[in-house]
């Protein structure tokens, strides 16, 4: 079994790309100065140049630069979307052939921001929005073919770019708005992704499953003390 992962360097990705390695998958995961996801015709080159058989393709690969939408240019509007979810539809139109002949599976990387928003995330939530209805209309016109696609959206994911970017106090004001109390780890989020993205789902598709234990079920409450 072979799977394309996107995003890989990251700490998601990381976690996914180890546990399907674990589970014996040959890995192709491409750094982002091997292939420019904001390119589409850098992506074209990639594939005619690799073989486009892959049992599995994962995108996890994300860029997201916080701005207020008036200040947001269209060029830094449109360069997240490339990357968040436009990409991904060129790497299955790319592995289209093989998934119509074997069948697979499709699992693209969202967020909470997929179904929720707030201030500076305008170009992201647009994006991550789209990343789910994209990957659910794959779902009605893969499903035939035996392709199973869904999204994972995880919540608050304790890496390293994470707690750069959010003091102590604010990684504990997060992890106390769940119902578990702690924040995700990315293995955490590594483990629904396979759950999805393996053999063992034979009729899962067209879902957007949500890893924020329980944070949007009850974040209009007041933090526990």
């Amino acid at each position: 079994m072979r799977a394309f992962i996107t995003g890989a360097g990251g700490g998601i990705g990381g976690a996914i790309k180890e546990l399907y390695l674990h589970r014996g998958y040959e890995i192709v995961a491409p750094r982002s100065s091997e292939l420019d996801l904001s390119d589409m015709d850098a992506i074209h080159r990639w594939f005619s140049t690799h073989r486009a058989e892959f049992d599995v393709i994962i995108h996890c690969a994300g860029y997201n630069r916080p701005q207020p939408a008036a200040e947001t240019s269209l060029e830094d509007f449109m360069k997240t979307q490339y990357v968040n979810y436009i990409s991904l539809l060129e790497i299955v139109k790319a592995n289209d052939s093989y998934f119509k002949e074997h069948g697979g599976y499709i699992v693209g990387i969202g967020s909470l921001y997929a179904t929720i928003t707030r201030e500076g995330r305008a170009a992201y939530a647009c994006s991550k929005h789209a990343l789910v209805g994209l990957v659910k209309t794959l779902a009605l016109e893969y499903g035939p073919y035996n392709v199973l696609c869904n999204t994972v959206s995880p919540g608050f994911v304790n890496t390293q770019m994470f707690q750069h970017n959010n003091s102590e106090a604010k990684r504990a004001e997060l992890a106390a708005k769940t119902a578990i109390n702690r924040l995700a780890e990315p293995e955490d989020v590594a483990r629904a992704v396979y759950f999805l993205g393996n053999p063992e789902n034979t009729f899962i598709s067209g879902q957007d499953l949500i890893v924020d234990g329980a944070f949007m079920a009850g974040s209009y409450q007041s933090i526990r003390r």
